[in-house]
């Protein structure tokens, strides 16, 4: 069988006696693997160089795309949407080692986190199929009547792939739809398509009634009918509090994880950290320690394994360097790193870095005034991690903070268990009361 990502060459009649020239990878079309006239291609961001060449879909294309997922409407047999999953995840995990590389040929994320992600993508997978929506709901009763309350899918969804996340991403949204019963077109762009088209083929190996996914490269589809779900990073980045520690093993290891959640894959990635705030009964002993963290994540060739920060593309190391001229200019103290697109920390100032890997570590008094430092209006982290090792200060912080997910004893980082966030926005209740 054809399939998107397959290595197959097309010999070209045209060019000289013996070439042979790559095809582009096909589309998927309504759970169908096909080619398009128009293409686009798929270069690396570092240098620009060509990866690979996509089929984009033409209008028809994408508008069946689209009705066939509306026409079908719902996925009622959950066997066969968890066995898909299952299924996928197994694809995926059998062509790790393809896969990461993939990832980085067309995205630039060195390849240590691009296996990294691809081992997330599996996990997001099995975990929604191993959780899928109660086909029959839950009961509420009260006094006399007796509620059922059922979570019904909203409709066929859209997912946008992020290029920081390319096939978890994709991955992501999958799952989702799939463990509540919807059809899915998801919209690859151009930019870093590849490892989305690659989990199509592992779906087009399952047998799903037509129209229960489409991998679009190209332009988004713009459908009224389609439950859109963005899953690119949140406009702000994570944080992190430190209010005690316990020893010099541990200050190095929190060090550690804090510098690498910051600066790993340039600080691009949905879940990067940007902000630390430290109690200042730790702060004379961790800075020095996160600085030297810092200073010793390693730069260098996105194939290398041992690297954490690769090349950045230019608009993420200007913005980078304006916001660091900027803030300095204010006030601020660069403790490591200050170039364009080196790791650096930086503290003196409250303001949340603007891209790149770069960590602005600010000093409260007391613990309270540092989780107040990541839960003010317009300073909100999406997701907190917080170092303590007081029990009812981790539990005031999961009352306090406006995080939608608070990790004690960690740094922010993907949990497959996110999906049923996302299962919840592409769903809504239906209630059936008997009286």
């Amino acid at each position: 069988m054809d399939t998107a990502g397959s290595p197959d060459f097309d010999f070209d009649p045209d060019a000289d006696e013996g070439a042979y020239t790559p095809r582009p990878r096909e589309a998927w079309i309504a759970g169908r693997a096909e080619p398009s006239p128009d293409t686009a291609p798929v270069t690396h961001p570092a240098d620009d160089t060509e990866v690979a060449t996509v089929a984009t879909p033409s209008p028809e294309q994408t508008a069946r795309a689209v009705a066939a997922a509306v026409q079908l409407g719902r996925i009622d047999d959950e066997e066969l949407r968890t066995g898909a999953l299952q299924i996928a995840a197994g694809e995926l995990e059998a062509r790790h080692e393809e896969l990461s590389e993939l990832i980085t040929a067309e995205s630039g994320i060195p390849l240590r986190w691009a296996q990294r992600e691809v081992a997330e993508a599996v996990a997001v997978l099995r975990y929604a199929a191993r959780h899928p929506l109660p086909r029959d709901g839950r009961v509420n009763s009260d006094g006399g009547a007796a509620t059922l309350i059922r979570e019904i899918p909203r409709g066929p969804v859209l997912g946008v792939v992020s290029p920081e996340a390319p096939l978890r991403s994709a991955a992501h949204i999958v799952a989702a739809a799939f463990a509540v019963g919807s059809p899915v077109v998801v919209a690859a762009g151009t930019a870093t398509p590849l490892s989305a088209l690659a989990l199509g083929e592992a779906l087009g190996e399952v047998g799903m009634p037509e129209g229960s996914f489409s991998i679009l490269p190209g332009a988004e589809p713009v459908d009224g009918d389609l439950v859109r779900v963005d899953t690119a990073g949140p406009g702000r980045g994570s944080a992190v509090v430190v209010t005690d520690i316990a020893g010099a093993a541990d200050r190095g290891e929190i060090a550690e994880r804090i510098a690498v959640a910051a600066t790993r894959q340039g600080g691009m990635r949905p879940e990067a950290v940007r902000r630390a705030v430290v109690s200042s009964a730790v702060a004379e002993e961790l800075l020095p320690a996160l600085a030297s963290a810092v200073e010793t994540q390693v730069t260098g060739n996105a194939y290398d394994t041992s690297v954490s920060v690769g090349p950045l593309p230019a608009d993420v190391t200007e913005q980078a360097a304006a916001w660091l001229s900027d803030t300095v200019a204010a006030g601020a103290t660069v403790l490591a790193g200050g170039t364009s697109g080196e790791p650096t920390l930086v503290t003196g100032t409250e303001d949340e870095p603007a891209a790149g890997p770069v960590l602005a570590v600010t000093v409260a008094d007391e613990p309270e005034e540092a989780l107040a430092a990541v839960s003010a209006p317009g300073a909100a982290a999406p997701a907190v991690g917080l170092f303590t090792a007081d029990t009812a200060l981790a539990m005031r912080a999961q009352a306090q903070l406006e995080a939608a997910r608070v990790v004690v004893g960690d740094v922010p980082d993907y949990d497959p268990a996110t999906v049923r966030i996302t299962m919840h926005a592409i769903t809504t209740p239906q209630l059936t009361t008997l009286t």
